[in-house]
């Protein structure tokens, strides 16, 4: 996700347009709806505040609060506003735990004990007070944030984490199965699994899995973008690969985490290029194109730009997508703002490109290895021609190469037999054994070890590890980001201006060099 990608942002954007915009022309409407969150807003960092967004647009602003044992309502005292922000009723209060769409709020004590769950689940952390490391305070826009993180070992280095879980599912509507590469092989019939949360995030875990592929050693396992699993035994490099007729094979051809990555354009954020490449010396037969890539930060900073221009209405942006069918449907449309890296090969007989597939697998954090089928594609004249159009400054790739396939091969499903709490609250893994209403919560910090219990293999075998995931994270509101607030910029983002995204361009210029050094130093091992 975001950890992760933040594409979310620009969806979200489009959708506050067609949705929202009517905020800012009321301007009755405009002064009650701030009246409202200025009541809770003053100073987020030392007045508790609880704030209820319910699914029919209605909040409820509550002083004193508690959930029955059933945790199925909210007991409280306070204040209820409709739609419009008009006060509808004061004093005892009572709501379905099922009516609320999301609630913001900044008492984090209050909302993380194993009782009040199904609350935390639902709840926006703003303002919450909590010391940054100089990182961020130096640059907000390249804060370290990300979706659940995977660990295969106790390695600490920077980019050791194996997989990030579910990196787009920023709000419940969002929630869905991401299935990664841990690039990770075992004969062992036991593995252990880290999961931590190393930014300032919930994290919401639904269900979670690793699926295992019987292989033999010399073999490789990868996956496809609709999650099906290829074996191969041999890879090929590319002859030549060039970005406007620089040699980048350096970079690209092996896995061992030095990348290829372009800069931005200095005016335009959507720029492209192209990569062409070429494999020579290949035998008859059917082949997949495999990428092991993340994202930039590129896509972090407009997220956290666009958030301090929200700035306290930021919650209620979320929870407006929560209660909207069709602003969740423009939003989905609207991710490809940003493109997906294209990938086409050349077809010698037609003397045109033909298009092969689209990945966009969002994050930062963990490098993505996939796989591309070539279908119905030998080889002519024992070469194949590879054209991958990409969005300038948003990707990094650190391997690009050719597997002849050898097989589809089928996973087994194993579930955890056993979690162990290293940090944060006591969950039995019964809490993710299916896709139900049970959550593993996760806060900042956090971390928990799955064991799973793999078949025996022969001597000449070993599985290999592939983790699914599904749940949903939601971003913690700081304060210096609602200080940001500015609803003219936010508009002019929303409105593609032209000098508007020209100045976020220039603005992002001036710290990409940066970026990488700030994020994976404010990482939450480093927050005090």
């Amino acid at each position: 996700m975001q950890t992760r990608s933040k594409l979310l942002l620009s969806a979200l954007f489009l959708t506050i347009v067609v949705f929202s915009c009517h905020r800012y022309v009321n301007h009755n409407f405009r002064q009650s709806y701030s009246d409202v969150n200025e009541m809770i807003h003053s100073d987020t960092t030392k007045v508790p505040f609880f704030k209820v967004h319910f699914k029919n647009g209605n909040v409820s602003i509550l002083e004193k609060w508690e959930i029955n044992k059933s945790r199925d309502t909210i007991i409280g005292q306070g204040k209820l506003y409709d739609f419009n922000r008009l006060q509808i009723e004061e004093g005892g209060l009572s709501f379905s735990v099922d009516e609320i769409a999301i609630v913001e709020t900044n008492q984090l004590e209050a909302i993380k004990s194993k009782d009040k769950e199904r609350i935390a689940a639902l709840s926006v952390l703003t303002g919450a007070n909590v010391v940054l490391d100089v990182f961020c305070i130096t640059n907000p826009k390249a804060c370290f944030g990300s979706c659940p993180t995977f660990y295969v070992d106790e390695n600490s280095l920077i980019h050791s984490a194996n997989a990030e879980g579910f990196s787009s599912s920023t709000s419940p509507c969002f929630e869905k199965k991401d299935i990664d590469p841990l690039q990770y092989s075992t004969s062992s019939n036991v593995f252990i699994l880290t999961m931590k949360n190393e930014a300032l995030e919930t994290h919401m875990v639904n269900e979670l899995y690793i699926d295992a592929v019987l292989k033999h050693k010399n073999e490789n396992v990868y996956i496809d973008k609709s999650n099906n699993y290829y074996k191969s035994n041999q890879s090929y490099r590319p002859t030549t690969a060039t970005v406007e007729n620089k040699d980048i094979r350096s970079k690209i051809s092996r896995l061992d985490d030095i990348e290829y990555f372009s800069t931005t354009d200095s005016t335009d954020l959507f720029a492209q290029e192209e990569i062409i490449i070429e494999f020579d010396h290949l035998p008859e037969g059917e082949f997949g194109l495999t990428l092991n890539y993340r994202q930039t930060l590129l896509t972090t900073f407009l997220f956290y730009t666009g958030i301090s221009y929200m700035g306290d209405e930021a919650v209620d942006y979320v929870a407006k997508m929560e209660t909207d069918g069709l602003m969740r449907l423009v939003v989905q449309n609207h991710l490809d703002k940003f493109g997906k890296i294209k990938l086409s090969y050349w077809d010698s007989n037609s003397k045109e490109w033909k298009h092969i597939e689209e990945f966009d697998e969002k994050g930062p954090i963990a490098k993505n290895l996939i796989l591309a089928p070539i279908l119905n594609k030998n080889p002519l004249e024992d070469k194949i021609k590879i054209k991958i159009e990409l969005t300038k400054g948003l990707w990094r790739l650190d391997y690009i190469g050719l597997n002849l396939i050898d097989a589809i091969a089928d996973p087994i499903t194993i579930y955890p037999s056993k979690i162990e709490v290293v940090d944060g609250a006591n969950y039995t893994t019964e809490d993710i054994k299916s896709d139900d209403k049970n959550y593993l919560l996760s806060f900042p910090g956090n971390e928990f070890k799955f064991k799973f219990d793999l078949p025996e293999t022969s001597s000449s075998q070993d599985h290999e590890l592939f983790i699914s995931s599904k749940g949903y994270y939601l971003e913690w509101i700081r304060q210096d980001w609602i200080k940001g607030k500015d609803i003219v910029k936010l508009n002019k983002m929303l409105l593609n201006d032209t000098q508007t995204w020209t100045d976020l361009a220039r603005e992002f210029k001036t710290m990409e060099h940066e970026m990488e050094t700030v994020f994976w130093n404010s990482k939450y091992s480093r927050i005090q």
